[in-house]
């Protein structure tokens, strides 16, 4: 016999969805199982980020930057040698990300009490001394202003107020999505971002987890037939560039 909260989850997916627990998971599998279809015939390679990226002494600066305001990006992720070697520190540039890094434990996709809301927007800003960057998070609490720094509220599962986002943006040298980390939500952003950006602008999807490849796989073949795309292994995760065909 189902127990009280297996009973309350029901309920909550029929009231959510439309349908009942065991078809939502059904449908899920169905979905999974296409995808892993799919992907058996994709050519997508997934490079390894040491046949792509070279550590130099502007990715060692933005580490040591990272590393200063409590950010993961250098010392879990060595994403500083994908972004140093992507963007022209001395140029006058255009950053967002989506996903300030809330320290609220009650937020989806949040850093835990004792992360550092902020702190990649203070790296790059510090890094990039030309630059404006810009900042976008669900936790209104977590917004601020401060030197060549402005963020906003986005939701990313709801595209309009990505839309409202974009309207207060200029063009865009770089988006990166470091928000809820799931499928449908970066698509969302992906979708946002695009038309935003400059003519040699990209887009940056952080921390694609294994269970996730097979989809991206699937997701890059019909981005490709229209933008660039590199599926890179990075030291932890894997990352997705985007750009506009030149």
């Amino acid at each position: 016999m189902n127990t009280f909260p297996e009973k309350l989850t029901s309920r909550l997916y029929r009231m959510v969805s439309g349908v009942s627990a065991n078809d939502l998971r059904f449908h899920l599998q169905d979905l999974s199982g296409a995808i892993a279809a799919l992907d058996a015939h994709t050519r997508v390679d997934l490079q390894d980020w040491r046949d792509v990226f070279t550590e130099t002494r502007n990715s060692q600066d933005l580490a040591d930057l990272f590393k200063k305001y409590g950010s993961d990006k250098a010392s879990k992720h060595n994403y500083h040698v994908a972004y140093a070697s992507l963007l022209r520190r001395d140029a006058p540039l255009n950053i967002l990300e989506i996903g300030l890094g809330t320290n609220n434990p009650r937020v989806l996709s949040g850093m835990g009490v004792n992360g550092r809301p902020g702190a990649a927007e203070r790296a790059f800003r510090d890094w990039a001394p030309n630059s404006r960057i810009y900042g976008a998070d669900i936790d209104k609490g977590v917004l601020f202003t401060e030197e060549r720094i402005e963020t906003f509220f986005a939701d990313q599962t709801k595209p309009d107020t990505l839309k409202e986002l974009g309207a207060k943006l200029p063009p865009l040298d770089l988006v990166i999505d470091d928000g809820l980390h799931f499928p449908r939500p970066n698509l969302n952003t992906i979708n946002f971002a695009l038309p935003l950006l400059k003519e040699d602008g990209l887009v940056v999807v952080e921390d694609i987890v294994a269970e996730h490849i097979p989809f991206w796989r699937v997701a890059i073949t019909v981005l490709s037939t229209r933008y660039v795309c590199q599926f890179v292994q990075m030291k932890s995760e894997a990352i997705l560039i985007i750009r506009a065909r030149r």
